[in-house]
């Protein structure tokens, strides 16, 4: 059992925290996403009769990690982070994830929005590591029990917040020049990275393992493959957004279709198709963190229907 006194120095370090991202947040729609994040943690886990304090102090300490980026205190809120996840992982995998995603949602407007862009190179590379990252992921969450698969899975986007914060604090270097291109040349560093990781981290979070398995499926293998077909085949541009192709839409849905029909059988079929609608639309956050939450959503609301 875990020393009181250990967890209650925990509660003081993310007040103080607190204390800091609010004097930070000089912008009104900085301070109106973080309080509502708070918020929304507040409703949700009193609904699911979880420590509450101990959810709020993962998301204010993450939220720090991911509005720090580039910044030597990035490192030590990385190091409380770690902390935490040691005293959270008693309460539950789940409860990690859950604190880590609401964490980075929180901070990734700020983080964003002060950032330069960076110059990236070829698609091929961002798309190698993502087709892998997506294989691990999809491996460790069919092979392994849920609590593994999931600290795994926080373990990982954690040393890529490591990995992302030397890469802002750093141009030179072997590791960090690598960092530099695998983003897009039109992106934040470090942007597609952040929302790929929040849409891996909202469907571990709230999802069981199939479902998990068929939306890892679209954010990482579907999105990979079809950014590849797009760009190396010459097929007519959609007609409601000329940035995407339609073999590339296509790829994304055979993808998704051939992956996630084995783990969730024939709803693998519209659940395809809507997160190729979504993937393609013009307008969005990131297409991934979209795709993500609306596939989420599509679970969660025929759980509880099938359930009636």
């Amino acid at each position: 059992m875990i020393n009181p006194l250990l967890i209650y120095s925990l509660y003081a370090i993310a007040t103080f925290i607190l204390a800091y991202r609010l004097i930070k947040l000089t912008k009104l729609r900085e301070l109106a996403l973080f309080s509502a994040i708070l918020v929304l943690s507040i409703i949700l886990f009193q609904y699911e009769g979880a420590d509450t304090a101990l959810l709020l102090s993962g998301v204010v300490i993450f939220s720090a990690i991911i509005s720090s980026y580039g910044s030597r205190k990035c490192y030590l809120f990385i190091l409380i982070g770690i902390v935490y996840a040691g005293i959270a992982y008693t309460a539950g995998a789940a409860l990690m994830l859950q604190s880590l995603f609401l964490g980075m949602l929180a901070g990734s407007r700020l983080a964003i929005e002060k950032k330069k862009k960076t110059q990236g190179r070829s698609e091929i590379p961002r798309n190698s590591v993502q087709l892998l990252a997506g294989v691990l992921f999809i491996a460790a969450f069919y092979f392994l029990s849920t609590p593994r698969a999931d600290a795994l899975l926080f373990w990982f986007v954690i040393i890529g917040s490591i990995l992302g914060n030397y890469a802002l604090s750093r141009k030179e270097g072997a590791l960090a020049r690598f960092l530099h291109g695998l983003e897009r040349s039109d992106a934040f560093l470090g942007s597609g990275a952040r929302w790929l990781a929040i849409g891996a981290l909202v469907a571990a979070s709230f999802l069981t393992r199939d479902a998990v398995i068929a939306v890892f499926s679209a954010i990482f293998l579907a999105d990979s493959f079809s950014t590849l077909v797009g760009v190396n085949f010459n097929t007519p541009k959609l007609p409601y957004n000329k940035n995407k192709s339609i073999g590339g839409t296509t790829a994304y849905f055979v993808t998704v279709l051939c992956v996630s029909y084995f783990f969730i059988g024939p709803i693998a079929l519209p659940l395809a198709a809507l997160a190729a609608l979504f993937e393609s639309q013009p307008f969005h956050i990131d297409d991934n963190f979209d795709v993500s939450l609306v596939m989420v959503a599509v679970f969660l609301v025929a759980a509880y229907l099938w359930a009636l």
